[in-house]
């Protein structure tokens, strides 16, 4: 029997937007197998309306075609659910496709969707939101924050808005609880890290596991400016963990805030959310099908 499968195409996702990802899906994929539908988002919070339906109607498979904030949109509806989630990737970073060895050729992921191969992943919340890839404050929340406000993507608009606020944010002192252990750092900024990477293949938690029931809470110091070069030579050659600005705690959960009390910026799978002053962030273990290369 042939398997339901619905593509949610963002049209609008990171810099493919002159792909016919329509075209590529209705050719390449193996309709012997597949009862293929398609629909588009047409505004910000549909990818998860059209999840939530596809849940509703014994969908077997939701494809996610375009970037991380999609893919965790839709992602979001399928948690505890018999529904498979695939990706055809189509943001600006992807990820989530590169840790998943999903190519970021559309034609060759959907070649991976029909060979179907699967496995449970992990997933994480921070506070109210659930992330699947990576979420953080500080430092690299705000470059999300302003990188999202961009009219055009790709990485020399974000490389452009980290050089920038390099330049301009600070450092701030946090408390931090995991394992009955509670310390107090200075940090740049903290990633949460489910999978290994921010995007575009630069991997902030060269050893983060999506199923290992742990999340990588990645501490980043600030950089002196004379360090910079060799700490963005060590973030290209995956050995970031090396660098002296670095720290690493590996827990199943964590509760973090500022000591002065003041908002910290927040990102979830690189998409900006609301300033908060508190981060609850716990795994939830094997809670997604998904389908990997």
């Amino acid at each position: 029997m042939k398997k339901r499968i619905l593509f949610i195409i963002n049209p609008i996702s990171g810099i493919k937007r002159i792909i016919n990802f329509e075209r590529v899906i209705q050719r390449k994929i193996d309709h012997a197998k597949f009862d293929v539908s398609i629909r588009y988002t047409e505004y910000k919070g549909h990818g998860s309306l059209l999840a939530r339906e596809a849940v509703e109607n014994r969908t077997d498979i939701v494809v996610a075609v375009g970037g991380d904030g999609t893919i965790n949109e839709i992602a979001t509806q399928l948690v505890h659910t018999d529904t498979i989630m695939g990706i055809i990737p189509a943001g600006s970073g992807n990820g989530m496709a590169f840790h998943l060895n999903i190519p970021i050729v559309a034609t060759k992921a959907v070649k991976v969707i029909n060979k179907l191969k699967t496995t449970k992943i992990d997933v994480c919340k921070l506070n109210d939101y659930h992330f699947f890839s990576v979420a953080g404050i500080g430092f690299d929340a705000k470059v999300a924050y302003d990188f999202n406000s961009e009219k055009h993507r790709g990485f020399n608009n974000y490389l452009k808005q980290v050089i920038k606020n390099y330049l301009h944010y600070k450092q701030d002192l946090f408390r931090i609880s995991y394992s009955d252990t509670t310390i107090d750092k200075e940090a740049f900024f903290i990633t949460f890290a489910n999978s290994s990477q921010w995007g575009f293949n630069i991997k902030m938690a060269p050893f983060a596991s999506i199923q290992d029931g742990l999340v990588d809470v990645c501490i980043f110091h600030k950089p002196p400016f004379y360090m910079i070069l060799p700490t963005a030579g060590n973030l290209l050659t995956n050995q970031i963990d090396k660098d002296p600005i670095t720290e690493y705690i590996h827990c199943s959960q964590v509760d973090i805030s500022t000591k002065d009390g003041l908002p910290i910026y927040l990102h979830i799978d690189g998409d900006a959310v609301e300033p908060t002053k508190e981060v609850h962030v716990r795994v939830i273990p094997k809670a997604l099908n998904m389908i990997v290369g």
